[in-house]
């Protein structure tokens, strides 16, 4: 072994321990409070803080330190000739009944063709991680079959396994193959025969509504299949660009789809207008359940759309889809959201800290409350699945990675963001 080899072998073995060493410190941190005297209270709260910051930092420093000393000499193992779009696109309409799993068409997708089974995974890879995007698409008496499949495929290929955004509908196959499991969200669901906003219930909406369309907003769909305007796909690209204008972060990708109206396929346009024919907003919705069910996948606003547009373009959709004989429309999962603060599993543990300190980039708890107002017939709970059972930091940086083309830097800093806030916060309140 070459004094190079050498060092590289060490230096992981110093970032694993560095990695371990921080993660201990950020759950420590969460011991009870009551296990102190009640006068010191006020001083552990600013130290608590402040140990979750440095322990986070050190972590997502580890995370980084690791993907840069393990990114030499890996390459990306393709299983599948992306030529066969048609055949997923096929297998979507008979077996997806996962709402993002539509994302398995989208560009940034690698799609791996089962052998033993038909049926078709589609997965992104970083550094020796596979993150997979919602559940196999296959035949549900084949599911354990393909997932033993797929799962040889990874190790074959030296790689560890992250699936995001599972519905419960197969998870005892994960838990008996020994992935560990967890939830990770929940998913904001509309049963469209019994979907209406009267009552209290759905007096916030009603409201907007209303406001929507005093302003003069009409709401329409662009069905592109059947004729193409190049007019109205311009406003709708000036309406997407002076939305991302207005974004503080990295735009989502991997987990969120695009407009694609370079290549439509199953997707549908509503968009709302002004008075005077300037479209100002739109929603792009993407089919699950064969059709059964549409998912509001997209959303865009420009600068000067009214207040309550996306809420009517959203509810005339529906309206048009229950008309149709449509059974289920759905909002798409709010991230991190219903989760158990008492569950023991470390996983879970982060997930929550997540949730409550990185809000000041992606604002989890807005999303879920945007959603609310919509008030869903159901939630229904999404879930992560990994394998090993206790995931490792670089499978942890893989997943912030492959959502996020600025990696750990956009979530750092949104931590130190959210905890000094919450530390000048305590100070004005004479805390």
């Amino acid at each position: 072994m070459t004094k190079q080899q050498v060092w590289k072998k060490t230096e992981n073995k110093m970032i694993m321990l560095l990695a371990a060493l921080s993660l201990a410190v950020f759950v420590l941190s969460f011991a009870p409070a009551s296990l102190t005297e009640e006068r010191l209270e006020a001083a552990l709260d600013t130290g608590i803080a402040a140990q979750r910051v440095c322990s986070a930092a050190l972590f997502f420093l580890s995370l980084w330190l690791w993907r840069r000393s393990r990114s030499d000499g890996l390459r990306q193992q393709t299983g599948t000739d992306r030529d066969e779009t048609g055949h997923a696109r096929a297998l979507l309409k008979r077996y997806g009944q996962n709402p993002c799993s539509y994302l398995t068409l989208e560009k940034d997708k690698t799609l791996y063709f089962g052998k033993m089974a038909d049926g078709v995974a589609p997965y992104g890879r970083v550094g020796d991680t596979v993150i997979v995007n919602g559940d196999l698409v296959c035949a549900p008496e084949d599911y354990g079959v393909f997932l033993d499949e797929f799962t040889g495929f990874c190790r074959k290929n030296g790689c560890h396994l992250f699936f995001l955004g599972l519905t419960g509908d197969y998870l005892g196959e994960f838990e008996k193959r020994g992935f560990g499991c967890v939830k990770a969200g929940e998913e904001a669901r509309f049963h469209l025969a019994d979907y209406e906003i009267s009552g209290k219930k759905g007096a916030k909406m009603r409201m907007n509504i209303n406001h929507a369309e005093k302003a003069g907003v009409t709401v329409r769909e662009y069905r592109i299949l059947e004729k193409r305007d190049p007019e109205t796909e311009e406003q709708l690209k000036r309406v997407s660009d002076e939305w991302l204008g207005e974004k503080k972060c990295g735009l989502l990708t991997f987990t969120m789809g695009t407009v694609g109206l370079e290549n439509p396929m199953d997707r549908r346009y509503f968009y709302g207008q002004t008075a005077d024919g300037r479209i100002v907003a739109f929603v792009v919705f993407v089919p699950f359940m064969g059709g059964k069910g549409y998912m509001a996948d997209v959303t865009r606003h420009g600068k000067d759309a009214p207040g309550g547009i996306m809420e009517t373009i959203i509810y005339q959709a529906f309206q048009v889809f229950r008309e149709e004989g449509v059974e289920y429309g759905s909002l798409g999962v709010a991230p991190l959201s219903g989760l158990d603060e008492k569950s023991g599993n470390p996983v879970e543990k982060l997930l929550e800290f997540v949730y409550k300190h990185l809000n000041a980039s992606y604002g989890f708890r807005d999303l879920y409350r945007a959603k609310e107002k919509y008030s869903p017939t159901e939630w229904v709970p999404s879930y992560y699945a990994y394998l090993p059972k206790l995931p490792t930091p670089e499978m942890l940086y893989a997943v912030v990675k492959i959502q996020n083309p600025h990696g750990v830097e956009d979530y750092a800093r949104s931590l130190i963001q959210e905890e000094l806030e919450h530390f000048a916060k305590g100070k004005s309140h004479g805390e």
